[in-house]
């Protein structure tokens, strides 16, 4: 199985580029697709979005761009027979790159795309992947010999997937996460619209997270924040968006410390901008991150921001400048710079004003769009 690395007969403008994903749940790299895909330039490339085991309640804004969504669903007992269709539909389909999102779907799609011979084969590495097995790690290193490029999403997941995966320095790039750029914030309708919704009064002070209820995220650790900050701010409310496998248990958690009043579990929302609108402060308490989706929209709507000082979010923001950075695993360092810019509305706008530009100058989704497909046609014109 050579990769083609030049462009072939019956290839060309618009070129068919395919994203290769597990599914378009809800999630950073889900999202990062999305967002990409409403950037693209669509008179130089058309998209389809290929699922491996469903198609996900974010499926329906890929549709919604008149971008196809296809379900083929794998199993690694079936390898053979797998492969062999998802190279098939390949070929049909006149595949000029076949981009992949994660490690799962990485696997299959380069596999299949080295079968097909595509002649662009592109994988965007979104964390560290601590938890691959041999096999695992020795199957990524023979096919990154076969990748045109791998865009890591920080500085630090590149360093990691050099130095531990063996990824040949020539071959991997840093392309950050992008995000829209609203041309204005501070929507008080919005503001007071989400806080009637939930029962919050108008100045009563609300922190607010984003992201799956997962152990990466370090909720526990934020719940205890919670517990610490109000004993300096005493109507302190905490709006968390998303789902996840650690839900209940979280909730459980703060029923156990009498906090259940003091939180609202909002789930699932599209609604992002608005919520951010209705939070005075957004917090993230992960333990592990690549550059997170999250992370870059709250900085876009000008949120003061505390983070913990993980993965690349000190890449995206700097401590005292565009956000308050705490250790990980430390409820007393968030609780602490929680307070501080509650306490400092001169800081927290200071604070949010560079945060805002930070975004608006390193981040922007049409900026990212264009280091991604310059990556496209420099791999079909090699």
């Amino acid at each position: 199985m050579n990769q083609v690395q030049s462009p072939r007969s019956g290839l060309g403008p618009p070129w068919h580029v395919v994203h290769v994903i597990g599914a378009l749940r809800t999630g950073g790299a889900e999202k990062q697709l999305v967002n990409y895909l409403e950037a693209s330039d669509r008179s130089a490339f058309r998209h389809t979005v290929l699922c491996l085991t469903e198609r996900g309640e974010m499926a329906d804004l890929v549709t919604a761009l008149d971008i196809p969504v296809k379900v083929q669903r794998v199993r690694l007992r079936n390898l053979p027979r797998d492969l062999t269709a998802l190279a098939r539909w390949f070929r049909d389909e006149n595949v000029a790159v076949v981009h992949t999102h994660m490690f799962s779907a990485a696997m299959w799609g380069r596999l299949a795309g080295l079968k097909a011979q595509v002649p662009v084969l592109v994988t965007t590495e979104h964390g560290k992947e601590n938890w691959k097995k041999w096999w695992q790690s020795r199957l990524d290193r023979w096919l990154s010999g076969h990748t045109f490029r791998h865009i890591a999403v920080s500085g630090d997941v590149r360093e990691i997937r050099m130095h531990r995966d063996g990824v040949p320095a020539a071959r991997i790039v840093v392309v950050p996460n992008g995000v829209p750029i609203p041309g204005q914030v501070g929507d008080q309708a919005a503001r007071n619209r989400v806080r009637r919704e939930f029962g919050l009064a108008q100045n009563q002070p609300v922190m607010g997270s984003v992201g799956r209820m997962i152990a990466a995220k370090g909720y526990p650790v934020l719940l205890e924040a919670l517990a610490l900050a109000r004993r300096e701010i005493h109507e302190l409310h905490w709006l968390q968006i998303g789902d996840g496998p650690d839900r209940e248990d979280l909730k459980a958690q703060a029923a156990a410390m009498g906090l259940s009043g003091n939180i609202t579990f909002a789930g699932r929302r599209t609604d992002i901008g608005d919520l951010l609108e209705t939070m005075d402060v957004w917090v993230m308490s992960s333990i592990r991150e690549g550059l997170p989706v999250a992370l870059l929209e709250a900085m876009a709507a000008g949120k003061p921001i505390v983070a913990t000082r993980v993965g690349g979010i000190p890449d995206a923001v700097e401590h005292r400048v565009s956000a308050l950075l705490a250790e990980e695993g430390d409820p007393a360092s968030l609780a602490q710079a929680i307070v501080r810019l509650f306490q400092d509305p001169e800081l927290a706008a200071k604070l949010s004003a560079a945060a805002r530009a930070r975004a608006s100058a390193a981040y922007s989704i049409s900026a990212v769009a264009d280091q991604i497909e310059s990556i496209y046609r420099d791999g079909i014109n090699a």
